[in-house]
């Protein structure tokens, strides 16, 4: 359900593998930026932070510029050995995060996180956590792993993991119900949503009158409370990752179809707006100064045109209460003794 593959399968053919080098993330992580903001995420909307050969090296440098920066990352933890693990606990602040995305145990992690072995990653966070890392177990909930809930929070304590984050997911609000591919295309299984969630989902009638549902939506964006901002893998600047996403959604031909054009339009209008928005090309304070940025969003949450993507992301409804963001938090229980 990620927008890096279809449905688990296939590449996204719209996603370009891209790292970031050290001297590309010094360009836009410059002394400036850093010595003025609390930290930044790795979050890898689309892949995984630690695949980049670099990293430790970024890690060190931020450090480097400002001592109590946070580092926050997420990470299948699928990848790398376990002295690798050792070596990231080392060259991080001591405010950092690394959270470790695992939906359920050895017989069900994969069935989401396709393609990753729990054993390697039980490892790799072993191995993390006892050099010293602070981990962060996120366990997304769905039918197939929901009775698992309970064994995977004593596992992480007794791994050694500081909190244990319970969420559900909210992908499932177009179709109740989310076919499994492999790279050949051919079914293997299904994703369907916990047994116990509370979300509603759209159904045809809903979609055909989205004009209204996004009319009655009031815009309380969660950007402007967290100050945050958002840069991809390309270093494109964003508000936030919800309308980064936009460039790389695959429209497939079903009952979304005219929204996600609607959608795609809106972007590129957007984009057009704003002008040069790659911070490779043009500093992070350039972007967030300049009078295109500042303005745009008057127009983007009201109005005939109001922007679908925040409407959905951070929109209060009237009539249909869509989710708020991608994956919704239900408990996050500290681990500590």
């Amino acid at each position: 359900m990620c927008s890096r593959n279809i449905n688990g399968g296939g590449v996204n053919p719209l996603i370009v593998n891209r790292n970031w080098t050290l001297e590309q993330f010094k360009i836009i992580m410059n002394p400036e930026v850093l010595t003025q903001i609390n930290g930044f995420y790795l979050c890898g909307t689309f892949g995984d932070p630690m695949m980049n050969s670099e990293l430790l090296d970024m890690c060190r440098y931020a450090k480097e510029i400002k001592t109590d920066i946070r580092i926050h990352m997420h990470t299948n933890g699928g990848a790398r050995k376990a002295e690798w693990w050792a070596e990231l606990a080392k060259v991080l602040p001591a405010d950092h995060m690394v959270t470790f995305g695992l939906d359920g145990l050895a017989d069900t992690n994969h069935l989401y996180r396709v393609g990753t072995n729990f054993d390697t990653i039980i490892c790799n966070a072993k191995s993390f956590i006892a050099a010293g890392g602070q981990a962060e177990w996120a366990f997304i909930k769905f039918k197939h792993n929901e009775h698992q809930v309970e064994e995977a929070q004593q596992l992480a304590k007794a791994l050694g993991f500081a909190r244990f984050n319970l969420k559900a997911s909210s992908r499932f609000i177009i179709e109740p119900r989310v076919k499994v591919v492999n790279r050949q295309g051919e079914i293997t299984h299904y994703i369907e949503p916990s047994t116990d969630t509370t979300m509603k989902f759209i159904d045809k009638k809903a979609i055909d009158n989205y004009k209204q549902i996004v009319k009655d939506a009031a815009i309380e964006c969660q950007v402007l409370k967290t100050k945050e901002v958002y840069i991809d893998a390309y270093g494109d600047f964003y508000a936030c990752c919800w309308l980064a996403n936009t460039p790389y959604t695959h429209i497939s031909e079903d009952a979304s179809f005219e929204v996600r054009k609607k959608i795609k339009k809106q972007h590129e209008n957007m984009v057009a707006h704003l002008g040069e928005v790659n911070t490779l090309k043009r500093s992070i304070k350039d972007i967030i100064d300049s009078p295109e940025y500042q303005n745009i969003w008057t127009d983007m949450w009201s109005g005939e045109n109001k922007n679908i993507i925040c409407a959905r992301s951070c929109g209060k409804h009237l009539e249909t209460e869509i989710s708020k963001c991608s994956d919704q938090f239900l408990e996050i229980i500290s681990l500590d003794e």
